[in-house]
């Protein structure tokens, strides 16, 4: 039996979103949630997880790349950050920011960190993540979300392929071994990408993410409710990726490979 983490990010995002992942909480279909904290709908959404918080964990989507204080694009963030051109002291006082906006609605730290676009481990990033984590989160063991998945190389046609290869090309390793240097907790392994636009094969594709992960790892998901908006370019994949998620065909996947949904700590 695997014990394993199945996460939904982008909580907090808009309404969709926050509605169908606490769908799946009371369906017994998720064990971590990613919240966006910047949000503007975060303060009210916020409060319908605290019947949950200690049913599933919470955890902050750190996120530069869309919102209101901060909005850059990935490939400036990537860039910048392996040079040292960004300015680290107001990345920590975001990132500062958005774990005080966590704590202010569920009433204490998160339970791990992530990044939106998964900017946790581009070099200069993570230096300011860390530097907070000694000082914020430290005593609370916080986990960090760990994206190194080495078997993605293995399968040039998987959907998402060269996505999960930039992902795995611009500090995943780096980051992994900082982790372990430092003895902070994080996931054994990782899996979840795709290319969006093949949604509609994800009853196909997602059990594959339960045949690769290992013992104590992650899956992420981003699941949500039937929605037009403009702004969410994903909108149409998450309410396949919701459709599947809550179907007869995810727990059968489930029992199949012998996976258990739970904490991290569990």
């Amino acid at each position: 039996m695997k014990h394993i983490i199945l996460c939904a990010d982008d909580y907090g995002q808009n309404t969709a979103i926050s509605q169908a992942i606490i769908d799946l909480i009371q369906k017994n279909r998720l064990s971590a949630v990613s919240c966006m904290t910047h949000s503007y709908y975060w303060a009210n959404h916020a409060k319908w997880l605290l019947p949950y918080k200690d049913q599933v964990d919470l955890g902050l989507h750190f996120n530069l790349t869309d919102g209101e204080r901060t909005s850059s694009k990935i490939s400036t963030l990537i860039l910048k950050g392996f040079f040292h051109l960004l300015d680290q002291e107001q990345i920590e006082k975001e990132f500062q920011h958005q774990i005080n906006d966590f704590v202010t609605v569920i009433g204490r730290l998160p339970d791990f960190i992530d990044g939106h676009q998964h900017i946790q481990h581009i070099p200069q990033i993570r230096k300011a993540i860390l530097n907070v984590y000694e000082k914020k989160l430290r005593e609370n063991n916080t986990y960090i979300r760990c994206v190194f998945n080495p078997h993605v190389f293995l399968h040039p046609k998987a959907s998402g392929f060269l996505k999960a290869c930039v992902v795995q090309l611009t500090g995943a390793y780096g980051f992994k071994k900082m982790l372990e240097r430092r003895n902070i907790p994080h996931n054994s392994s990782f899996s979840g990408l795709y290319n969006f636009s093949d949604a509609n094969k994800y009853a196909d594709i997602f059990p594959g993410f339960l045949t690769e992960i290992k013992d104590k790892g992650i899956i992420m998901c981003h699941p949500g409710r039937e929605a037009y908006d403009e702004e969410d370019r994903i909108a149409p994949s998450r309410a396949l990726e919701y459709l599947y998620l809550q179907s007869d065909l995810f727990s059968q996947a489930c029992d199949k490979n012998e996976i258990k949904l739970g904490r991290f700590r569990d």
